[in-house]
């Protein structure tokens, strides 16, 4: 769906553009293009600019707003799979397994780097929000870490997803918004679509990974999630049907965010990214595990 957008192919063309044109060492450029090679659904940077579209704006002067959304993002999954010791993500080799764990981690600093100079010509706001953010993915990152090793409950969980993986959903709505509208109440709605929306694609995530039905990720470390929290109080299928419970009422929260907003293109997209990040690819996934197919397949967000 999202790969047919102009949006998708404005993103992807920018990043093919600033990587060829990089000036840079030989083996960060490797780097580099080994990582747009592995692709991704481009997501918060589409995000970025239908929110500042949203609000009037448009995409050339957003561009180099979202290409830094998504330079941090994958920094961040970079020194993720460093430390995850991840060997495969999105069906190709991870950074620290093509090359070494110190490229990959040294190529992560440089992408964050480069984000936050593309960033600077938003203005002080827009800069320290995006560091703020960063920050909090880090934090995210330590106490994703550090789950089973200490009492993880479900309040850290959300703590952890809502640092790691919400906050630049969040970022990508509100701050291009606010650049362009200077509207603080309506900047704050998107704020919450995309805060909801990030914990709602989390748990997705969390889940299709506990039921094992991934197959273009693989690593040696596993964090504690929801799905394996809630299975030790209440088993096996009960703690997936919550689950599902939560990713509908969050995806719910994270549409309602945008009812104040009149109809229009670039609502509908923002709309349709919802739909796209939760219950279809749960559906997409869901035939590979028939164990579980009849709780999946009465999934009705």
């Amino acid at each position: 769906m999202i790969e047919s957008w102009q949006e998708y192919r404005i993103i992807n063309e920018a990043l093919h553009n600033l990587i060829s044109k990089v000036d840079t060492l030989p083996k960060i450029k490797k780097a580099l293009l080994h990582l747009l090679k592995a692709g991704g659904k481009r997501t918060r940077p589409i995000i970025v600019l239908l929110s500042g579209k949203l609000a009037g704006g448009d995409y050339k002067s957003l561009l180099d707003m979202a290409i830094a959304v998504e330079l941090i993002h994958t920094a961040s999954l970079a020194h993720d799979d460093i430390i995850d010791k991840g060997v495969v993500r999105r069906n190709v080799e991870t950074l620290n397994v093509k090359y070494d764990p110190s490229l990959a981690m040294l190529v992560g600093d440089w992408l964050i780097s480069k984000s936050v100079e593309l960033t600077s010509k938003y203005g002080e706001e827009v800069v320290r929000n995006f560091a703020k953010t960063g920050m909090v993915m880090s934090e995210g990152e330590v106490l994703d870490v550090y789950s089973i090793t200490e009492n993880f409950t479900e309040r850290e969980y959300f703590k952890c997803i809502g640092y790691k993986t919400a906050s630049l959903f969040a970022y990508s709505a509100k701050n291009a918004f606010k650049y362009i509208s200077k509207d603080n109440e309506k900047s704050e709605r998107l704020y919450q679509y995309g805060l909801n929306l990030g914990i709602a694609y989390q748990l997705v995530d969390d889940l299709l990974e506990y039921l094992e039905i991934f197959e273009d990720k693989k690593s040696e470390f596993e964090s504690l999630t929801l799905p394996l929290i809630l299975e030790r109080r209440f088993g096996f299928r009960e703690s997936v049907e919550r689950v599902l419970s939560l990713i509908r009422e969050f995806t719910e929260k994270s549409k309602k965010a945008l009812e104040i907003f009149p109809a229009s293109e670039a609502k509908e997209k923002l709309l349709s990214i919802i739909d796209y990040l939760t219950v279809n690819m749960i559906r997409n996934y869901v035939s590979k595990n028939r164990e579980v197919i009849s709780i999946l397949e009465s999934y009705n967000p």
